[in-house]
């Protein structure tokens, strides 16, 4: 099912690109869906339901234009990876980690599946990525942090001293 991206963007306007509204309407649509499902013998069933679909796919096109999601740690390549720091390797490790016991047995034989085998590769990744980076002595402060305060600066116009204060207080 193909979606049209000027449908896309007529519809989060339609919602002011306000997430919690598309979101409502998602849950809405989606009632109407199940609810309709119980109705198969109806004559215009075919055509409604088409209708509810290609509706729903434009609400999840939106929602996800308005809150992007991170890739998947199952996903990820050798450049996703490489852009972790320390915490996050250790999550994506953990992530990766769960995914591994999970699909260790989806076949008869054991550890035989690409499921598998590519939560194996990837765990490889992220360990060797670990190894050659080091989490973040309590003397020095992640950049992320001092760019989260600068960016704040910069979009909220003139901070107050007493709140610039405080932001730099809590790197410290």
């Amino acid at each position: 099912m193909t979606t049209n991206l000027k449908r896309i963007e007529e519809t989060s306007k339609k919602f002011n690109d306000n997430i919690e509204e598309v979101s409502k309407e998602l849950k809405r649509i989606q009632s109407v869906k199940c609810r309709l499902k119980k109705f198969k013998g109806k004559s215009t069933y075919e055509k409604e339901m088409t209708e509810v679909l290609q509706y729903e796919q434009i609400l999840k096109e939106v929602r996800n234009l308005l809150d992007p999601r991170e890739k998947p740690v199952t996903k990820f390549e050798q450049e996703d990876v490489n852009q972790l720091d320390y915490d996050e390797t250790i999550k994506a490790i953990r992530s990766i980690q769960s995914k591994k016991t999970l699909s260790k047995w989806l076949t008869d034989v054991e550890n035989d599946n690409d499921e598998y085998r590519n939560a194996c590769k990837i765990e490889s990744m992220l360990i060797t990525h670990r190894e050659a980076i080091k989490p973040v002595d309590k003397d020095h402060v992640r950049k992320s942090d001092v760019q989260t305060i600068i960016d704040t600066m910069e979009t909220s116009g003139k901070l107050s001293q007493e709140k610039l204060l405080e932001l730099l207080k809590k790197l410290v």
